[in-house]
């Protein structure tokens, strides 16, 4: 994506990922079925990194929190709708079954919004045909040196071996495998979860719906309110969504499976943890500087996405139905990790800011190239 259209590269992928989707309806074994299912996860695994690195082009430091929160409620709306569309497509009656309707009609929708992404999707200001050469100046401009919104195609080695060294790059490794082993666990398998509770699986698709409002409710509301903070304290705000999480799988661990609305009340509690990885994605588009830094930390985060995925579901152990006990107490587990580690962040950020405060005062250096990293950039203040 650093030496491609972010944009255009996105827009294929979705339009080649809806057509991958759709092939699946033709799938009458297991093994093209896995091998399809391999192909959308490596089309997909562009569509995050490109979110964030267009809005850092577009957004200041103080904007993006805000605007990243936004896109990412809809993964609250995925949740909530999903279901019921599945099973609405589930009732139509044709030659075809219902989980064949769903991949074409979904696959379907997916290539035609990849066709108008391209048309249409800026990578930045500088690319954008709706403005005109003044607006371009003033939208490029108003960022500041530190996040420029030009392009720069050139992948510079140094600047890859600095995000591999930079601990920073690790904080958030392990706080994005820690926020996705409960989303492989609590995500994947809610209805299972909710089942337990004693509850059919109509019932469970529809109870989907509040567990998704939740989602887009915790992002959109902790967004605003790291903004209206003196010095935004986003790390602050993140450990805090994730305690009424922490206090869900308690109380799922704990509660009688009697008392069906307090456990369902406490299953909904758990998706309060997704404002915290919309936090740590800002904390990534806000604290690191270059654009190959910029790249590498984004690639080496959503591995981070990917090996928590994997990693959740398999705490849940189908002889430990319905109380998943391991699944429950792995859930636990990542929630007092992430919040140790995201306050941990916020003092080794601070810690940073002060030795540049330090060598700011003794250099006096200005900065001509706009490509530098945080660490170059004497200037450079990280956001915590």
């Amino acid at each position: 994506m650093q030496k491609l259209s972010v944009s255009k590269w996105l827009s294929v992928n979705i339009f080649i990922w809806g057509g991958v989707t759709m092939a699946l309806a033709a799938c009458t074994h297991f093994q093209p079925f896995l091998g399809l299912r391999f192909v959308l996860g490596a089309l997909e695994s562009c569509s995050t990194p490109a979110y964030l690195l267009i809005t850092a082009t577009w957004y200041t430091i103080e904007e993006q929190p805000i605007r990243i929160g936004w896109w990412s409620t809809f993964l609250g709306i995925a949740n909530a709708f999903g279901g019921l569309l599945a099973f609405a497509i589930g009732h139509i009656q044709g030659n075809l079954a219902s989980w064949q309707y769903q991949f074409i009609i979904i696959g379907a929708i997916s290539s035609v919004w990849g066709i108008f992404m391209f048309f249409t999707l800026a990578d930045g200001p500088s690319t954008a045909r709706w403005l005109n050469a003044q607006e371009k100046y003033v939208a490029i401009h108003r960022l500041g040196p530190v996040h420029s919104g030009t392009r720069v195609s050139e992948i510079k080695r140094y600047q890859m071996w600095e995000a591999l060294t930079d601990p920073k790059t690790w904080f958030f490794f392990l706080c994005g495998v820690c926020t996705q082993v409960v989303n492989g666990a609590a995500s994947n398998f809610g209805s299972l979860i909710i089942e337990g509770f004693g509850y059919s699986n109509l019932v469970t698709t529809l109870f989907q719906i509040p567990y998704g409002m939740v989602i887009l409710v915790s992002n959109v509301s902790a967004m605003y309110i790291q903004r209206w903070l003196p010095g935004q304290k986003r790390c602050i705000v993140g450990a805090i969504y994730v305690c009424p999480a922490l206090a869900g799988a308690v109380g799922i661990h704990t509660i009688s499976r009697d008392h069906q609305i307090a456990l369902l009340v406490c299953y909904w509690l758990t998706s309060t943890y997704t404002a915290s990885f919309a936090m740590i994605m800002s904390l990534i588009t806000a604290n690191t500087g270059g654009t190959t830094k910029r790249s590498v930390v984004n690639a080496i985060f959503f591995i981070s996405y990917c090996v928590g995925n994997i990693v959740g579901p398999f705490a849940f152990k189908s002889d430990e139905a319905p109380q998943y006990t391991s699944g429950i107490i792995a859930m636990l587990v990542a929630y007092c990790v992430e919040i140790f580690l995201l306050l941990g962040f916020a003092v080794y950020a601070a810690y940073l800011n002060r030795t540049k405060d330090g060598i700011t005062t003794t250099s006096g250096q200005t900065d001509t190239d706009v490509d530098q990293t945080d660490r170059e950039n004497v200037h450079f203040r990280y956001s915590y």
